[in-house]
């Protein structure tokens, strides 16, 4: 276990950033020196990207591919510091990437995006059909403009779907067999069973038990502030709530409602009982992500696409996959229908996005080889591996994986040597069904499914009669409204609106780690002070702001289904 931990932990410190970026119209070295088997010339892909993954490996076979195949390399450049920080330094200095990933609006605010929605209609043919249930949102969304290509949520064929990596209060599945994988609904209950636990196993694996813990660090820190609004029975909107009133669609903040206060009074309580890690609020994010792969922490609220990676990837690595985690439904009081699986939705404004530094000349490039890579053939590739050696068919034809390749799947140094992990993670990918009707991802295969199950899921799923973790969440998610998700709205740079929402969350930072760990006597002065600097800094101008586009959005893809 150790060892485990050992090699994740080097693998987080890994993330940084050593390769050159390329100046945008000019030829790298790599790109000059390079020799690739392809007849296609040799091209060089600058990218910034935020997911902090380790640099791939020079023999890493899926890169190795893309080389021979296209001529095609990469030049990652990979967030090290704060998010913000660093976009804001790029901005500043035009010493910008080919590529981009785009998580907001900062880049386009700035002027720094390429608008790409002509080139691909004239030169990336594929990316076009692949795009075109999701195409006049990306149009709308930004005023007939398309700065960005969306990363997921664009299916090309039925969703076969049985994963589970959105919001929840997630619980490693050692405290639910324990109990007897009892009932539990409601945050008083879950809070109960991990004290439960703790207290009967106060280590594990020789270090003290964790029972809750919240990642606070850079721009994970919205884990910090929303569980409100999932325990209050809303969907993931963002930082608000949207409900109809008298007939009228209104945007609501969950920073400072009735909802929040609820959700930090309770947190303080569970706080005093020892149950929240008080590091929560002074780690890195290395550190966070280290004490999960360490297989001592019970339960955190995150979006399970954060930790299913490295973190997750680790435990199973060492053989404790009792210590993964399965996720709950979790809400205030039994009254609340939890709402938080939800149904896949385009990832708008999301994904890459071209330079101007880039240019059109070499945006052109780039995106006739991302129409070569969203053929299906090549996505096999990317997704399912190489026949042969990642998988095979069966008697019948049905392509399948050892329990052997099952096992790289999971295994963090095979991805990093052998898949195209970061390139792979933001660019335009099939998802769903292929055309002769196998899931995209071989994992969601039926039979491959079951295989993979390990004993502890198949007990967990047979104890609460679902057939998967999604099913656990809801079996039959209601279908999304018209306007969602509202966190698809960003305020402009330099707008009075973005301003306040900086100011909304320095506020926010300050304050909800002394409200979690304050003197319970002293939670109400903390709230109201904490009320009257947030209205100070202008949540009524964020509001007001993302009420407009609430308006817009309902006026050009509706409301509720069923509305008229």
């Amino acid at each position: 276990m150790k060892k485990a931990v050992s090699v994740m932990l080097a693998g987080l410190l890994a993330c940084t950033s050593v390769l050159t970026l390329t100046a945008c119209g000019e030829k790298s070295s790599s790109s000059s020196s390079s020799t690739t088997s392809s007849s296609k010339k040799p091209m060089n892909i600058s990218i910034f990207t935020i997911q902090q993954r380790q640099q791939p490996p020079a023999d890493n076979k899926a890169y190795k591919w893309i080389k021979d195949n296209f001529g095609v390399t990469f030049s990652f450049d990979i967030l090290v510091g704060d998010k913000d920080q660093k976009i804001g330094v790029l901005i500043a200095s035009g010493d910008l990437p080919d590529l981009v990933e785009v998580d907001s609006s900062k880049f386009q605010d700035a002027g720094c995006l390429l608008d790409i929605k002509d080139l691909v209609e004239q030169y990336a043919p594929n990316l076009r059909k692949h795009y075109e249930s999701a195409w006049k949102k990306m149009l709308d969304i930004d005023g007939g403009h398309i700065y960005s290509l969306p990363n997921y949520g664009v299916y090309d064929g039925p969703d076969q779907g049985t994963f589970y990596n959105q919001n929840g209060f997630w619980i490693q599945k050692e405290v639910l067999k324990e109990f007897g994988y009892p009932e539990v609904k409601t945050v008083d209950q879950y809070f109960d069973l991990i004290e439960k636990y703790a207290k009967k196993y106060p280590t594990i694996e020789g270090m003290p038990t964790i029972p809750f813990n919240i990642i606070t660090a850079n721009w994970e820190a919205f884990n910090l502030w929303n569980p409100p609004n999932f325990l209050a029975g809303y969907p993931n909107d963002g930082g608000g709530h949207v409900d109809k009133v008298n007939g009228k669609y209104v945007y609501s903040d969950n920073y400072t409602d009735e909802n929040a206060k609820r959700w930090f009074k309770l947190a303080n309580g569970y706080y005093q009982r020892g149950l929240i890690d008080p590091a929560s609020f002074t780690d890195t994010r290395d550190q966070y992500y280290a004490k999960i792969a360490q297989g001592r922490v019970l339960g955190m609220f995150i979006q399970g696409w954060e930790f299913q990676g490295e973190a997750e990837n680790t435990l199973k690595t060492a053989g404790l996959y009792n210590r993964t985690y399965a996720p709950l439904p979790i809400v205030f009081d039994e009254s609340i229908k939890p709402h938080y699986r939800d149904i896949s939705i385009p990832n708008l404004q999301r994904g890459y996005g071209f330079t101007t530094k880039c240019g059109e000349k070499k945006a052109i490039e780039i995106l006739k080889f991302m129409d070569e890579l969203i053929k299906e053939e090549n996505q096999k590739i990317l997704k399912w591996g190489f026949e042969g050696e990642d998988w095979q068919k069966d008697a019948q034809g049905r392509p399948y994986r050892t329990q052997e390749q099952r096992n790289q799947q999971e295994d963090n140094n095979w991805i990093l040597h052998n898949k195209a992990q970061l390139w792979m993670e933001e660019s335009p990918k099939m998802e769903g069904s292929f055309s002769d009707g196998y899931a995209c991802d071989m994992g969601n295969m039926p039979w491959e499914f079951q295989a993979n199950a390990k004993p502890e899921d198949i007990e967990l799923w047979n104890a609460y009669d679902v057939p998967s973790y999604a099913a656990l969440m809801d079996k039959n998610p209601p279908q999304n409204a018209g306007w969602y998700p509202m966190w698809q709205i960003t305020p402009p740079d330099g707008s009075a609106a973005a301003l306040a929402n900086s100011k909304l969350e320095s506020i926010q930072r300050k304050y909800l780690p002394t409200m979690i760990m304050g003197k319970p006597e002293d939670f109400e002065a903390t709230w109201n002070t904490y009320v009257s600097e947030m209205k100070e800094a202008g949540v009524d101008t964020y509001v007001a702001f993302m009420q407009e586009g609430l308006d817009k959005r309902v006026q050009t893809f509706g409301g509720f289904p069923g509305d008229n």
